[in-house]
């Protein structure tokens, strides 16, 4: 880990140093940073404990940095960004607990022709994982389950997006990814997955309607088959599955800086390696959306879809309601608030007694991250100050009667600052809006408003959801 933060550490100060030479021929580079010190009252994200109190959640300090690079090439034709970035969470009295990560991206956007577009993208990380995460900020904060313990892990993934603009209204759009998640221990709980997209975009003056098709494969390795007798020894098995949707989407203006967006459809999950059949759910998204030109945004959504979860080796079927937000308070203070508040309702697609495929026990999970930011932007440019506070909260049902519930409860207080050099010119969103089914995912660009039809004669406009890959 000492020779991870040596390479951050230098290539942060390579940013300071060339970053005024790296502005030639249309590429910039770009040195980020953030730093947090604070406290937790369960530095393991360790179960209540009915029985004996004293072995339940611990309070520790904690101290996380994280500097990292961003190269970036346009041409006319062209625009292909290269990150690389180092994350660490140390605790003060429980070493054990601490986790690194580094993570190096690439992206690149091709314009092959006056209406087609490629998309191409690859990413790595290399680290340790525990079950405390504060990588992202309060506005992305996302709600995922984990395993908990300590893990050492690689991971990689590439995706692909195609997009055909056949007139100036309609668009085409393809998009593929394949990821690997491998876990560094004596029975790797590998993860591979794959998915491809197909959609079909239409623009009206003030509405965008769509049609998606997605069909994901993923296969989970040594899964722990389920004993509840500990005296027993552990067995494992392999898991495939198929899960296939098909979803229609209508999104409309309302107003300037108001959007609306419904998506209706369902999923089939198959299991193809147990002979389990298939299981059909609908699924669907329900959004409203605010965003300012100068980066104020705010989401209310609502999800029901399946996912896989590689941390858990499971796929789930979730109910997901987030607000999200990033809003100024004060502008002449320079003191704004961000942050995301979610619940999710999820049930894991497994084998039952029977052998029927069918749903597991029922996890509730609550996350709320708000952070208070002061940004004088006049006097140093992109650096924030911020005094963040985060609550989780998770209950997973017990798999019999006699059994309790496990509960996880988690409050952490931070103090952080942030800061990019040079300063990005372009002001940005500090939150992440849900994407729409078949759309490039969590990384693509949400829709604010849609242009006028154009002109017959007019150049085509940019193409729709399946531009960019995840």
């Amino acid at each position: 880990m000492r020779t991870g933060r040596g390479i951050a550490v230098a290539a942060f100060g390579c940013a300071i140093l060339t970053h005024h030479a790296a502005r030639a021929q249309d590429a910039t580079l770009h040195g980020v940073f953030t730093g947090s010190i604070g406290v937790t009252d369960n530095v393991t994200s360790a179960a209540e404990a009915e029985a004996e109190p004293s072995a339940g959640p611990e309070a520790d300090g904690l101290a996380t940095v994280s500097p990292g690079l961003i190269f970036t090439y346009t041409t006319p034709r062209t625009a292909q960004t290269l990150s690389y970035t180092f994350s660490t969470s140390l605790f003060f009295r429980h070493a054990e607990a601490s986790s690194y990560s580094n993570v190096a991206a690439w992206t690149g956007r091709f314009v092959t022709s006056p209406r087609t577009s490629l998309t191409l993208g690859a990413s790595g990380s290399q680290g340790q994982l525990n079950t405390f995460q504060l990588e992202q900020t309060p506005g992305t904060t996302t709600l995922q389950g984990n395993a908990g313990g300590t893990t050492n892990f690689v991971q990689g993934s590439f995706n692909e997006g195609f997009s055909f603009q056949p007139s100036p209204v309609w668009s085409l759009g393809q998009a593929a990814t394949f990821a690997v998640y491998n876990p560094l221990l004596d029975h790797p709980q590998r993860t591979y997955s794959v998915t491809n997209t197909l959609n079909a975009n239409r623009s009206f003056r003030h509405d965008v309607a769509a049609l998606a098709l997605s069909v994901g494969y993923t296969h989970f390795d040594n899964v722990p088959v389920t004993d509840t007798d500990p005296t027993t020894e552990d067995t494992y098995t392999s898991r495939d599955q198929l899960i296939s949707t098909l979803v229609a989407s209508w999104q409309h203006d309302l107003g300037r800086r108001f959007s609306s967006q419904l998506d209706l459809g369902g999923v089939v999950a198959t299991d193809l390696a147990g002979g389990a059949g298939s299981l059909a759910r609908p699924s669907g998204l329900a959004a409203l959306r605010y965003l300012h030109e100068r980066g104020d945004a705010a989401e209310l959504a609502y999800t029901y879809a399946a996912t896989p979860n590689v941390f858990l080796q499971q796929i789930q079927l979730s109910h997901m309601l987030t607000l999200r937000a990033a809003v100024p308070i004060r502008p002449a203070w320079h003191l704004s608030v961000e942050g995301s508040a979610s619940a999710q309702l999820s049930q894991p697609l497994e084998t039952n007694a029977e052998g029927d495929l069918d749903t597991g026990p029922t996890t509730l999970a609550v996350l709320t991250d708000v952070g208070l930011l002061w940004s004088p932007v006049i006097v140093i440019p992109d650096f924030a100050l911020a005094l963040r506070y985060q609550h989780a909260n998770q209950r997973v049902e017990a798999r019999t009667a006699a059994l309790p519930d496990t509960r996880v409860v988690r409050n952490t207080l931070l103090l952080s600052v942030s800061g990019a050099f040079p300063r990005q010119m372009a002001p940005g969103s500090r939150i992440s809006m849900t994407q729409p089914f078949g759309s490039a995912g969590p990384s693509g660009t949400p829709r604010q408003q849609t242009p006028s039809e154009p002109l017959e004669d007019e150049a085509p406009a940019s193409a729709g959801a399946g531009d960019a890959a995840r």
